[in-house]
């Protein structure tokens, strides 16, 4: 999903329903103690939502802590009525492609997507399990990020098999090198439908550009963008722009 985005871009976390909310928390390996007491971790991050349409399983995940998420992987198992395990899917199965199950540079109270093309395995899942790796955090107590650059959503084409979103992005007085936009989806009713998400580079200074970003599944009848973020991208390697 870059130009035109190709790819869709949607601890441990058990979700009450298919839309629930559940409170995510950090795996940690090798955690002990020797007076057998047990452990509360902390939150990491927090559900706000979660979706299956048309094989694709997207999650709405929101930071309530006071520090920047700069990096998270995440791995998803999906559970099925009866709490048996439907099946694991992170990075490496879907084919390498780390953007669909990584969070990167999440502002406190800000949410962020991730997203999971299951297939039809999808349609029996009725509770998740997210474990989070590789997480680091920012140092507390930084000044907040100003917005790097804003989105206006201006049309969304619906045919039978593929959803295109299109957005204007203005970007503030820096130049932007990286930058993450994600559009959320919503049906009539306001439920949460999908994630589409897509990866730029090289935003100018006071520049608009008109992005599009593609979603290979159906969506419902009368999906609308609910809203478009954009996040600059701070971590990796920056292009030469």
């Amino acid at each position: 999903m870059q130009k035109l985005v190709s790819g869709v871009l949607p601890i441990v976390v058990i979700a009450m329903l298919a839309s629930g909310c559940s409170t995510i928390r950090a795996q940690v390996d090798g955690s002990t103690r020797d007076d057998g007491a047990s452990i509360t971790l902390p939150p990491v991050l927090e559900t706000a939502e979660w979706a299956v349409n048309d094989g694709l399983l997207s999650v709405l995940v929101r930071n309530d802590d006071s520090r920047q998420l700069r990096n998270a992987t995440v791995t998803l198992q999906g559970l099925d009525a009866d709490g048996v395990l439907v099946g694991t899917w992170n990075a490496d199965t879907m084919a390498g492609e780390s953007s669909c199950c990584t969070v990167l540079d999440l502002e406190p109270d800000g949410q962020f997507g991730l997203y999971f093309a299951i297939g039809a395995d999808a349609e029996q899942i009725d509770d998740i399990r997210l474990s989070f790796t590789e997480i680091s955090w920012a140092e507390r107590g930084g000044a907040p990020v100003e917005p790097a650059a804003v989105a206006v959503p201006q049309d969304t084409f619906l045919d039978t098999d593929r959803t295109v979103v299109t957005a204007r992005v203005v970007t503030g007085p820096q130049e932007v090198p990286r930058a993450l936009v994600q559009a959320v989806l919503r049906g009539r009713s306001g439920k949460l439908i999908a994630v589409v998400s897509g990866r730029w580079s090289c935003f100018a200074a006071d520049e608009t550009r008109r992005i599009r970003m593609e979603l290979f599944q159906q969506v419902p009848a009368g999906t609308t963008v609910d809203t478009v973020t954009v996040t600059r991208l701070n971590s990796g390697p920056q292009p030469t722009c």
